[in-house]
């Protein structure tokens, strides 16, 4: 089971820095929010809640319970009035009901505020009139009045005053506010508190996870950064093999593929330098060779053929054997010299001389030539050596050595030749010579419908006198290698479509200017 380690919650100094820089510039907008917070919820109480304002409330209440008292008593006044209507007393007596409604009725339009006035008697059925819009107990409160009329009329009478609704709702709606500006008022110490204390915990949290948020973000990018720090570590130490994996597109992801293209740049201009350090070498080791070897070669053909020619003898069996020996001694000196030739050709192998030019046209150039190397090889009738030109006729800019790059092409060539006479396809070989573009190089390949190179072999086929043949010295290869490397190219052997081998030179496209 993963245990997290010490290492997995200590951070670096860099990530310490930005957990820092965002600790303060989190702090300093916290410290002035809640001091903000403070007097702007102090002064929002000072504005809607102050004694101002409370007095001018009771006031208004004051106002209102003042105006009641007075409808009150006017209601009073109104009854006392309709009640001492010395006509309605007569009628009353009098017994007369339709005369005492006319007078009901005159005492309603009389007093607008009255909405019915019923007369209960003694004995007979109450009398009323009233107005209905008045009753409505929507927009009107009904105050009732009773009165006795003592004597004679000994009635009843009963007078509802009709007052407005919007006055009662007014005076109801006073009360609750001056009832809610007490409560505030008496909490104003607490909801000050509670309010500040939620907008701190509020602004507290969210910089706390703003804070863990950026300290993810931050642990992300640094461990990014300090891996790059240790591979770079290890390249500077002469590890070349590092190679990181890429994540994201942002600055960071860049500048890990840049370290690796990096890397991959200097290791490929490692291995460049180390080869032509070997193939240097070589060089002068085949320079020295070439000069031992060649210097005995001529005394000991001339000591043997001058052995062969003072022989006077009469003894047939001997001069046989002076014969062979001749024969034998000549054509192993023919052999050390044609070796002799090699070394000294691959010691006095020229630096390229680059010169702006067309592979494309080269290789057209060069096929006119390359087609007579099957002849010389004597396998004009099996091998044949054919261009490609499917792509030529795009331009190809390059800098090359023609001379030089043309020998690499002629080696090439030979080699596949051989290859293909040394185990022919059963409807004869074919060598083709190619020259695209693939994104930024031109690559010029040479391939062979043949048996192919040995994976195993590949590594090597390109080292300094290694050779598959039992009669090749193993520089051919070589010098295509260091020519290749020499024009700031590639050179790799791989497998062909058709299950031979292919040579593909890669060579950086000129730009245009």
């Amino acid at each position: 089971m993963w245990r997290p380690s010490r290492e997995t919650f200590r951070f670096t100094r860099f990530e310490q820095r930005i957990l820092w820089s965002i600790v303060i510039v989190a702090l300093l907008p916290l410290v002035g929010t809640v001091l903000f917070g403070l007097v702007a919820i102090g002064e929002a109480y000072e504005v809607g809640v102050n004694r101002r304002v409370g007095a001018q409330l009771e006031a208004e209440l004051a106002l209102y319970r003042t105006h009641f008292i007075a409808l009150r008593e006017d209601a009073e006044r109104t009854a006392d009035a309709v009640a001492l209507s010395a006509q309605m007393r007569d009628l009353i007596v009098a017994g007369d009901d339709a005369a005492l409604r006319t007078e009901l009725e005159a005492l309603l339009a009389r007093y607008e505020v009255v909405a019915r006035i019923r007369v209960r008697r003694l004995g007979r059925a109450p009398l009323e009139v009233s107005r209905r819009e008045r009753l409505d107990p929507e927009r009107y409160r009904q105050v009732d009045q009773e009165r006795t009329l003592d004597g004679p009329a000994n009635s009843t009478i009963d007078v509802t005053i009709a007052v407005p609704a919007a006055a009662f709702d007014d005076f109801q709606r006073a009360g609750e506010m001056v009832e809610v500006y007490a409560q505030l008022e008496a909490s104003k110490g607490y909801v000050s508190r509670t309010y500040l204390l939620v907008y701190v915990v509020f602004v507290v949290t969210l910089t706390l996870l703003t804070l863990v948020v950026a300290s993810t973000i931050a642990r992300r990018v640094t461990r990014r950064v300090g891996t790059i720090a240790d591979a770079t570590k290890r390249v500077g130490a002469g590890d070349l093999t590092v190679e990181l994996p890429v994540y994201g597109d942002d600055e960071v992801g860049e500048l890990t593929r840049a370290f690796n293209q990096m890397v991959r740049d200097m290791r490929g201009s490692r291995d460049r330098i180390e080869y032509l350090q070997r193939i240097g070498a070589w060089q002068e080791f085949a320079r020295r060779l070439a000069h031992e070897i060649k210097n005995p070669l001529t005394p000991i053909q001339l000591a043997v053929q001058e052995v062969h020619e003072r022989y006077q003898g009469e003894d047939a069996k001997y001069r046989q054997t002076l014969e062979d020996a001749r024969s034998i001694v000549e054509e192993e000196v023919a052999t050390l010299r044609r070796l002799v030739s090699e070394f000294s050709s691959f010691a006095k192998l020229p630096e390229a001389q680059l010169e702006d030019a067309d592979l494309s046209d080269f290789v057209l150039d060069a096929g006119r030539s390359l087609a007579a190397v099957a002849e010389e090889s004597q396998a004009e009738d099996d091998v044949r050596v054919a261009i490609t030109t499917e792509t030529l006729g795009t331009p190809l800019p390059v800098r090359i050595d023609a001379m030089m790059l043309k020998r690499c092409v002629d080696n090439l060539v030979r080699n596949a030749v051989q290859a293909l006479r040394a185990a022919p396809p059963q409807s004869g070989g074919r060598v083709v010579i190619a020259a695209r573009r693939e994104g930024a190089q031109a690559v010029l390949e040479v391939r062979d419908d043949g048996p192919g190179v040995p994976a195993a072999d590949r590594a090597r086929i390109f080292d300094p006198y290694f050779t598959t043949k039992t009669d090749g010295t193993g520089l051919g290869l070589a010098i295509v290698k260091k020519v290749v490397l020499e024009h700031d190219g590639e050179i790799a052997c791989e497998s062909a479509p058709d299950g031979g081998a292919a040579f593909r030179v890669r060579l950086p496209l000129r730009s245009a200017s």
